[in-house]
């Protein structure tokens, strides 16, 4: 009979800001221990919070294969690796000043706005075995913060937003960085009548991932379906996985099956080719793919596809101000947003700016964008840049040809 153990422990800081100021923190921690065990192309799974005795969840793990839950068994072979990514961010007596002088700081630097939801830190570790002798060790944290923007006299909930993940706390750079989009708020300037580019995050590639799983590529109704080696885009766009430890914070260098990637990266697309799917171990199985690494599971539940950490649209350095000269509309925040089975993505503009030589001038009133997926990644792309517009939160952004619907 084949096993896996994953114990997973977080522990986090989070204070809640509310009209400006703290209204609340909380001190968490949480350990989660998952069994699992394949016998007869069954698998058994059992899981449990907080402490207890491992023999027992086991044989619960083992009375599960009862249930006859078809599965591969999925043994890693023997690999042992440890990343422990943890840097010096702070402790946790200093945590909440800092917050509260952070927020102080925001509501004296920006009077004519109101900042609310929450800043935290975030600490994780991981730990898989399996009977085959593979150990994996992760452990990583994060200073995370997640603002939600209001001006004083608005009547939206929130006007914009602004959110980072990062390894350190530089509450002069987060003051900064919300400064280029607050200082010139105020300065509303018409939608421009010439064509300009768009400047957006490069996470609208988000919209494809489900059509990346190969449960959705094997069955022929997906959008990539029958492209395996073909060019679907540009050739500077290369999106993979990279899960090399410390690059990205809280970004594991295995999946929850503890699938490692050789060079820690894997390629969905290489210079605009489809190159790859994602896939865990049983549609790997199924359908004789690599392992993607895309194995997400449940502490109590079987193993399914849809893990995607480390996700990046690679922007072989190209900084955004080398990449853009002149004007361009800058999208800040979108409101939804869907995609055709067609490939036509379409958003509605909650907040964007005029981009001007590298700077924010002014704010645009609310519009509309869209363009096929397929030529907003291909023949209508200019870039795909590092946003250096800031000096704290991380992003890379697309700069393309959109369609721009005034409303």
């Amino acid at each position: 009979m084949d096993k896996q153990k994953i114990v997973t422990g977080e522990r986090s800081c989070a204070a809640t800001l509310a009209g400006g100021t703290v209204e609340s923190v909380r001190f968490q921690e949480e350990e989660r221990t998952s069994v699992r065990v394949y016998e007869g192309g069954k698998i058994g799974v059992a899981g449990r919070i907080g402490g207890g005795d491992d023999a027992a969840l086991e044989q619960s793990a083992r009375e599960a294969l009862a249930y006859g839950i078809p599965y591969p068994s999925a043994l890693c072979g023997g690999e042992v690796r440890s990343a422990d990514t943890r840097t010096e961010i702070l402790s946790e007596i200093d945590f909440l000043p800092a917050v509260k002088k952070l927020a102080a700081r925001l509501k004296e630097r920006f009077p004519s706005f109101i900042f609310s939801n929450k800043i935290s830190m975030e600490e994780g570790k991981v730990r898989y075995t399996d009977s085959a002798g593979t150990d994996l060790f992760y452990a990583g944290n994060a200073f995370v913060v997640s603002l939600a923007v209001k001006e004083a006299a608005s009547a939206n909930i929130m006007d914009l937003a602004y959110g980072a993940v990062r390894g350190y706390y530089d509450e002069d750079a987060i003051v900064s960085d919300l400064s280029k989009l607050l200082d010139v708020y105020g300065n509303v300037l018409a939608l421009p009548e010439e064509a300009l580019p768009v400047i957006i995050d490069v996470n609208i590639v988000q919209y494809l991932l489900g059509h990346f799983m190969a449960e959705t590529y094997q069955s022929g109704a997906g959008l990539l379906s029958g492209k395996m080696g073909q060019k679907i885009f540009g050739d500077e766009v290369d999106i993979l996985l990279d899960r090399t430890p410390g690059k990205e914070p809280l970004v594991r260098f295995f999946d929850d099956e503890g699938v490692t990637l050789p060079g820690d990266q894997f390629y969905f697309v290489k210079e605009g080719r489809l190159c790859g799917l994602a896939a865990y171990r049983r549609t790997a199985a199924e359908f004789s793919l690599p392992l993607s690494g895309c194995g997400r599971a449940p502490f109590d539940g079987a193993p399914m596809c849809g893990n995607f950490s480390g996700l990046e649209v690679d922007a072989h350095g190209k900084k955004l101000s080398e990449a853009v000269k002149g004007r361009a509309v800058y999208i800040s925040v979108v409101s939804g947003g869907d995609m055709t089975p067609d490939g036509k993505f379409a958003t509605p503009v909650m907040c964007a700016y005029l981009y001007e030589d590298g700077k924010l001038t002014g704010r645009l009133p609310e519009f509309g964008i869209s363009g096929n997926i397929f030529d907003l990644f291909g023949k209508n792309m200019l870039a795909i840049a590092e946003n250096d517009l800031y000096g704290y939160t991380r992003e890379t952004v697309l700069v393309s040809r959109f369609s721009i619907d005034k409303k």
